[in-house]
């Protein structure tokens, strides 16, 4: 039950997933389908599993210190378990790709755009002179090339803004929906063709647009999460957003890198056997 609620809280927005799936047959059977095909397929990768042959912790550095992230206590703290999100973020049966995508990012869309405005107060051009995450800094890149240095609220904003502009754009999202036939695996026939040729180079954009943001506030702002209690839903959304790019290739792992070692810290905890079985060879 917990489940369900959180995919269809997360697939709410916009009402792409419930009127795809529900275009195939009714709710009742389309829910049957959905929770057949979420087991997790046999050549199901292993979330980040270059990360199992190292290390659970990095050597301390100045850094590391102010990552409350990795501390166990803080980052052990989900609505929704590991195992949960890693089925979560496989391609169901029945829906286009192109489709899973387009739904995932408006709701990983609206769920960041919830914790911008949560967090507004807190980064401000004082606190957060340039968008930075850890010891890596961002520029924005603007049309013609030409890079600038901003505050870490400037460059979330414009991030943000290009994200909306693109998700509300038809030719890159468009709102005719795939077509459907068939109410057997079998039979069924899928249309996709609505999306433009190149969407998945559009999400990878966004997918890195959303990550640089969401490493800024653990970074640098993961104390104000904590003090305003958001620190359990902020870990599970990050994590199902990490998991979700790993399945679907959408973030390189040097994009990634700011945040390699929680993403270690999961792999670890999803996979104890796995990494005691590495650590030891």
């Amino acid at each position: 039950a917990g489940l369900w609620l959180f995919v269809l809280a997360f697939c709410s927005f916009g009402g792409r997933l419930a009127r795809c799936v529900d275009s195939v047959c009714p709710l009742s059977n389309a829910q049957r389908q959905l929770t057949d095909s979420m087991a997790r397929p046999s050549g199901f990768r292993f979330p980040f599993p270059s990360l199992l042959n190292t290390p659970k912790r990095v050597a301390a550095d100045s850094e590391s210190v102010k990552r409350l992230f990795l501390d166990d206590a803080h980052a052990s703290r989900r609505y929704v378990q590991l195992e949960q999100l890693e089925i979560v973020t496989s391609l169901p049966k029945l829906v286009d790709r192109n489709e899973w995508l387009a739904t995932n990012v408006l709701g990983f869309f609206n769920q960041i755009n919830q914790c911008c405005s949560i967090l507004s107060d807190f980064c401000t051009s004082h606190h957060c002179p340039s968008m930075t995450a850890g010891q890596l800094h961002y520029q924005w890149s603007e049309d013609k090339g030409k890079k600038l240095k901003l505050s870490a609220w400037q460059h979330i904003d414009l991030a943000m803004s290009c994200v909306e502009g693109m998700i509300q754009d038809e030719q890159i999202f468009p709102t005719k929906f795939g077509c459907f036939s068939g109410l057997s695996e079998n039979e069924i026939t899928v249309d996709g063709s609505s999306f433009p040729q190149h969407f998945t180079s559009h999400v990878k954009k966004i997918f890195r647009l959303l990550f640089q943001v969401l490493a800024h506030f653990f970074h640098h702002h993961y104390q104000d999460i904590i003090d305003i209690t958001l620190h359990a839903h902020l870990n599970t959304l990050v994590s199902h957003f990490l998991f979700f790019a790993e399945a679907h290739q959408l973030l390189d792992r040097k994009e990634t890198a700011p945040l390699e070692d929680f993403m270690r810290l999961l792999s670890h905890e999803l996979h104890p056997v796995e990494a005691s079985a590495a650590a030891k060879s």
